[in-house]
C-alpha cells in the first residue's frame, strides 16, 4: 500500500463558511488521493485582508465577494495574484444559476478566476405579525417605523443606495457619484441618508441582530438574521421592493502561493465541494442566506425555496450586483455617510 502524503490548505474566509465541514472533506480527499489533508482556517474581519495575507503569500483560499477580484484597489486578476480555476476538476460548476457562470466579475480573457460559494441580497426584512408586506424600501422613512427597523452600520453604501433608490436612480447610478448626482440632487441623498440613519433603532454590524426582532418591524438583512428570528418562534419574511436591491456573491479564489499542482487540484476539489448539496442546503439552514446552485431544491422545502430564492435565475438577474467604485465614488460615500451618523 503507498505511502499517504501529508499537506496543508490555509483558508482564509468569513466565519462558518469553511470549519463546520472540515472532517467530511478530510475523508473525502482521504479516500480519493490517500492524502492526509489538514484545513487550517483563519476567519476575516476586513475585506482588506484578503488582499494582503493573499499578496504576502499567507494564505492558499480566499472567499472575497465577486467585485473584489477585479477591482481596481485590489489586482487580484490583473497582478497575477489569483490563480484561474481550472473548471474540469470543478464538475459542479455547471450546476450554478446561469447568471454566476463565467460573470465578468471573476472572469478575464475566457478564464475563470473565482467560483461562487454564497449569496444573498442587501433586502429588506419584515415583522409579518406586526406589518403588512411592503413593496418599497420608503416604508422605512414613514413616521410609523421611526425606531422601529434597523440597518447597516459597516455597509453604509448599501444605506447609500437604497436612499438613492427611492429617489429614483437607476442601479447603473449608483456606483458612480457624478452619474448618480446627474440622476438625483446631492443635498436630496444626504436629508435622505440623514433621516434613516437617525430613526433607525439600532445600527448593526456584521449582520443584524435577530435578538432585536421581537419589537421591530423592519430590517435591513442579507436574510441571516431573518432565519435566526424565525427558528425562535417569530414569523419574518423577506420583500421585494418595486425600486429594487442590491447583491454580492462571495467566492473561493485560489491565491498564486499555491505552486503545487496537486494543490491546486485540492483547492478546487474544495471548490467543488462547496457546491455540492451539504453545504448549498447548509448555506440555508446554517447561515440564512441563498445557495448559488439549481440542483439541491428537492432537499428543501417549499418555503425555504420561495424565502431564499433559490434557483430563480429571474429573481437574481432583477438585483444589482454591487459593482467597483473609483476613489472618488468611495471618498463622495463616506462623507455622506460620516454626515448622516452625526444625526444618530
Amino acid at each position: 500500500m503507498a505511502v499517504s502524503k501529508d499537506m496543508t490548505l490555509r483558508i482564509h474566509c468569513w466565519e462558518g463558511y469553511a470549519r463546520p465541514y472540515v472532517k467530511n472533506f478530510e475523508k473525502l480527499i482521504k479516500e480519493k488521493y490517500n492524502i492526509d489533508i489538514h484545513l487550517k482556517i483563519t476567519n476575516v474581519s476586513d475585506p482588506n485582508e484578503f488582499w494582503q495575507l493573499s499578496r504576502g503569500k499567507m494564505v492558499d483560499l480566499i472567499s472575497p465577494a465577486h467585485n473584489i477580484p477585479r477591482s481596481p484597489s485590489w489586482a487580484f486578476v490583473k497582478g497575477k495574484v489569483a490563480l484561474p480555476v481550472n473548471l474540469e476538476n470543478v464538475p459542479r460548476y455547471k450546476d450554478l444559476l446561469p447568471i454566476l457562470q463565467h460573470n465578468y466579475f471573476v472572469t478575464q480573457n475566457d478564464k475563470v478566476y473565482a467560483v461562487p460559494y454564497t449569496m444573498g441580497p442587501y433586502g429588506l426584512g419584515y415583522n409579518a405579525e406586526k406589518v403588512k408586506k411592503p413593496d418599497s424600501w420608503n416604508v422605512l422613512w414613514e413616521k410609523s417605523s421611526e425606531g422601529y427597523y434597523s440597518i447597516s452600520k459597516d455597509y453604509p453604501d448599501c444605506n447609500i443606495y437604497i436612499s438613492s433608490l427611492v429617489l429614483g436612480a437607476d442601479y447603473d447610478d449608483l456606483y458612480n457619484v457624478d452619474r448618480l448626482f446627474k440622476k438625483v440632487p446631492q443635498n436630496d441623498i444626504q436629508n435622505k441618508l440623514n433621516v434613516l440613519a437617525k430613526n433607525a433603532g439600532s445600527l448593526w454590524q456584521g449582520t443584524a441582530n435577530p435578538d432585536e426582532f421581537s419589537h421591530l418591524k423592519y430590517a435591513a438583512t442579507w436574510g441571516y438574521a431573518v432565519s435566526k428570528a424565525n427558528a425562535k418562534g417569530l414569523t419574518w419574511k423577506m420583500a421585494k421592493p418595486r425600486e429594487g436591491s442590491t447583491m454580492w456573491v462571495d467566492h473561493w479564489l485560489i491565491t498564486y502561493a499555491v505552486r503545487d499542482p496537486l494543490k491546486k487540484k485540492l483547492c478546487e476539489e474544495w471548490i467543488n465541494y462547496c457546491l455540492g448539496p451539504e453545504l448549498q442546503v447548509g448555506v440555508i439552514r446554517n447561515w440564512g442566506v441563498s445557495p448559488v446552485v439549481t440542483s439541491i431544491n428537492h432537499l428543501l422545502t417549499p418555503l425555504e425555496i420561495k424565502t431564499f430564492n433559490v434557483a430563480d435565475n429571474d429573481y437574481w438577474k432583477s438585483l444589482s450586483l454591487w459593482k467597483f467604485q473609483k476613489k472618488r465614488t468611495k471618498n463622495a460615500y463616506s462623507i455622506f455617510w460620516n454626515n448622516a451618523i452625526k444625526h444618530k
